[in-house]
C-alpha cells in the first residue's frame, strides 16, 4: 500500500486537467503534499532506508530479465550483463520422463552438472536453448515469472542471489508448453550499486512440460457472449466502477464478488449467480440446452444494486430448489426460490457489528436435515479500520458468524452457544465443511489472512479450536481452501492458498536488516508468512503433514482460491489456483 500511495504522488500532473470519462481530477505538485504521503514517495528508493541489498536486487533483476529476453522470446544478444570471468554450467541438463500421459508430457533433470563453461560459450548455449524451442515446437515463449527471491551480500564487490523462473509458450499446431527452472546467480559489483554484472550461473533445478491440447480454455464468449450486458459491464473491472457509482452503495475497490452455481430451475443444467460492484445490478445466467445462457437477473427478482461478496445456491428449506444467500455488509439476505427460478419472498438476517461478510459456507453440521451457513468477516471496522496486530499472527480481525438454520425460514445466530466463538477475531476469507478426522459429523476449517487459521472440531454438535493440534495452522496469508484426497490413501487432505511474495521472502530473510535487526526470533515466521501455498496432508492420527515442498506446490502467486479436480481423468486430484490482484490496462500494474 505503502508503494502504491508512493507512485501515486510521483504520477500526480503539473497542472489541474478537466475531468473526463476517463480521468480523476487530481491535485497539482503545486498543492500541499501531505507529509505521511511525501515519506512514503521517499521510501520507494530502497537506498533511503538502507537497504543496500533491495538496491542490488533492483540492478539484478534488470539484467535478469535482459538475459531470459535473449534465452526464451529470442531478443539480440549483448553480452553487457556479463563479467569478464562470467562461467556458466548448461542451460538445459539432461532430462527424464517423469509424466507421460495424453494430456501431459512432463521432464525433469535426471542431474545438474557443476561444470562451468567459460563466457565465450554462452551464446552458443543460447542458441542451443532456441533449436530445442523449435523441437518443442513453440511460439517463442516469454518468461512469465521472474523472481529473486534472495539477495546475500558475499563482500564489499560481490552479491549471489537465487532466481525462480516460469515461461510458457503456445506450440504450432495447438497445445501449450511450459519451463521451470531455478539458479543461483553470483554478482559483481562495479563502480555503483547499479553497476552489476553476472559473474556465475548454476541452474539448481529444471523442468519441462507439454500438453498437446490447451489444459483449460476460456469460453466466456461462447457462453456469456449473447447476452446483452456481458461485454459492456461484466468484463470492465474494478478500476472502471469504483469512482463511477454512487458511494452510498459502498465502495469495494478491491473487488472479491463472489459468484455461485446451482440449477434454480429445475432443467437439470446448472445456472451462475454472479454478484457484481456495488450499485451494478447482480446477474442470474440460465443455462440452455445449446451451452449458451440467458441472462434473467430482473424476471427473477435478484438484479440487486447492494453490495454483495459472498453468495451461495442451495436448498434452505428443503423443497427441493435452489434458494440463494448473498450477504449486504454485515447481514445476511436469503431469497427464496418459488419453484422455477424466479424468487419472489426474502429473509433478511441482521448480523453483529457493522463489518462485511467476505464469503459463505452452508452445511449440516447439527444434523438436524438443514443447512446452516457460517459467514466469513475480515477487518474489524472495515477494510481501512484496523492494521493487523501482530502482522504474522493477527487476532484483532472482525468476529465471524454462524447462523442456525430453525426451518420455517428462521435462522438463529448461535456462534457463541456452538462454541464458534473460539479464536475468533483473525481475518478471515474463506472457509469450508468436510469430515476430516473421519468421525461421521462436519467439522470447519476457516483460512485467515495475516496468521494462523482455525479447524474446528465438531464434537457432538459443539466445536473445539484445535488446529495447532492437529498441525493445519498454517500461519500464513490465508486466502482459499480446498479439500481431497490426494495420495489416494482414503483419507483427506488440505490444500490452502496464500500469497508468494519474492520480496517477502528477500527482505524478512535478512536478520541484520529486517525489523533493524530486532526481534529475530519473529523474523522465520514472516518468511514463512511469504512462502506461498500450503498442501497439508492428513497421516495416521489425524495429523497433518506439511508435504508443500516435495509436492512443488508452493507458487501459486497471489493465491485466492482453489479447486482439486481430476483434469485427466487418471483418478489423482489436480490442482487449480486463480491468482492477481489489482489488475488494470497498463502492462505495469501495481
Amino acid at each position: 500500500m505503502a508503494m502504491a500511495l508512493a507512485i501515486l504522488l510521483l504520477a500526480l500532473p503539473s497542472a489541474p486537467q478537466e475531468p473526463g470519462p476517463d480521468r480523476l481530477l487530481l491535485p497539482s505538485r503545486s498543492q500541499q503534499v501531505p507529509e505521511w504521503l511525501a515519506d512514503n514517495a521517499r521510501r520507494v528508493d530502497p537506498a533511503a532506508d538502507g537497504w543496500r541489498t533491495e538496491v542490488l536486487h533492483d540492478s539484478a533483476k534488470h539484467h535478469l530479465h535482459e538475459i531470459l529476453d535473449s534465452l526464451f522470446a529470442g531478443a539480440a544478444w549483448d553480452d553487457a550483463p556479463l563479467a569478464p570471468d562470467f562461467r556458466f554450467t548448461t542451460l538445459r541438463p539432461e532430462l527424464e520422463v517423469v509424466r507421460d500421459s495424453a494430456a501431459l508430457q512432463l521432464w525433469r533433470a535426471r542431474t545438474i552438472p557443476e561444470l562451468r563453461r567459460p563466457r565465450e560459450a554462452f551464446g552458443e548455449a543460447l542458441a542451443e536453448f532456441h533449436r530445442h524451442l523449435s523441437d518443442r515446437d513453440a511460439v517463442l515463449p516469454a518468461a512469465s515469472f521472474a523472481k529473486l527471491v534472495t539477495v546475500e551480500a558475499l563482500d564489499e564487490r560481490s552479491f549471489r542471489t537465487h532466481a525462480i523462473v516460469h515461461a510458457h509458450a503456445d506450440r504450432r499446431g495447438g497445445g501449450i508448453a511450459q519451463w521451470n527452472l531455478e539458479a543461483d546467480l553470483t554478482w559483481t559489483i562495479g563502480a555503483d550499486e547499479e553497476d552489476v554484472r553476472l559473474q556465475d550461473f548454476a541452474l539448481t533445478a529444471y523442468e519441462e512440460g507439454v500438453s498437446p491440447l490447451p489444459l483449460l480454455q476460456d469460453y466466456g464468449y461462447e457462453v456469456f457472449g449473447d447476452t446483452p450486458t456481458y461485454a459492456e459491464h461484466v468484463l470492465l473491472g474494478t478500476e472502471d466502477y469504483t469512482h463511477r457509482v454512487d458511494h452510498a452503495f459502498g465502495r469495494s475497490y478491491i473487488g472479491a464478488q463472489g459468484i455461485a452455481v446451482g440449477d434454480v430451475n429445475g432443467d437439470g443444467l446448472d445456472d451462475v449467480f454472479l454478484a457484481q460492484q456495488a450499485g451494478l445490478p447482480h446477474r442470474l445466467y440460465l443455462a440452455r440446452a445449446d451451452g449458451t445462457a440467458e441472462e434473467v437477473s430482473a424476471r427473477a427478482r435478484v438484479d440487486f444494486l447492494d453490495k454483495a461478496r459472498g453468495v451461495l445456491l442451495c436448498d434452505f428449506d428443503g423443497d427441493g430448489d435452489q434458494d440463494l444467500a448473498l450477504s449486504t455488509g454485515p447481514n445476511l439476505t436469503i431469497a427464496w426460490n418459488d419453484g422455477d427460478g424466479t424468487f419472489g419472498s426474502r429473509t433478511y438476517l441482521r448480523g453483529p457489528g457493522s463489518e462485511e461478510i467476505y464469503s459463505l459456507a452452508a452445511a449440516d453440521p447439527d444434523g438436524d436435515g438443514d443447512l446452516d451457513v457460517y459467514a466469513c468477516r475480515y477487518v474489524k471496522n472495515g477494510l481501512l479500520g484496523g492494521v493487523p496486530t501482530p502482522y504474522h499472527d493477527a487476532r484483532n480481525g472482525a468476529p465471524n458468524v454462524y447462523w442456525r438454520n430453525d426451518g420455517d425460514h428462521g435462522f438463529t445466530i448461535a456462534t457463541e452457544e456452538v462454541g464458534l466463538d473460539d479464536d475468533n477475531t483473525r481475518f478471515s476469507l474463506a472457509a469450508a465443511w468436510e469430515d476430516l478426522d473421519g468421525d461421521g459429523d462436519l467439522d470447519l476449517y476457516v483460512v485467515n489472512d495475516f496468521g494462523r487459521n482455525s479447524f474446528y472440531v465438531n464434537e457432538g454438535g459443539r466445536f473445539r479450536e484445535a488446529a495447532v493440534e492437529h498441525g493445519v495452522d498454517d500461519m500464513a496469508a490465508g486466502m482459499g481452501i480446498t479439500i481431497g484426497d490426494v495420495d489416494r490413501d482414503l483419507d483427506l487432505d488440505l490444500y490452502v492458498t496464500n500469497m508468494f511474495s519474492s520480496a517477502g521472502r528477500r527482505i524478512a530473510s535478512q536478520d541484520d536488516l529486517f525489523m533493524g535487526g530486532r526481534n529475530r526470533d519473529l523474523h522465520g515466521a514472516y518468511v514463512r508468512h511469504a512462502r506461498g501455498n500450503t498442501l497439508l496432508v492428513q497421516e495416521a492420527g489425524g495429523r497433518f503433514r506439511d508435504a508443500t515442498d516435495e509436492a512443488g506446490v508452493a507458487i501459486g502467486m497471489w493465491g485466492w482460491g482453489a479447486v482439486f479436480f481430476d483434469l485427466e481423468n487418471d483418478g489423482w486430484l489436480d490442482a487449480y489456483c486463480p491468482n492477481g490482484f489489482l489488475t488494470n490496462e497498463r502492462p505495469k500494474d501495481l
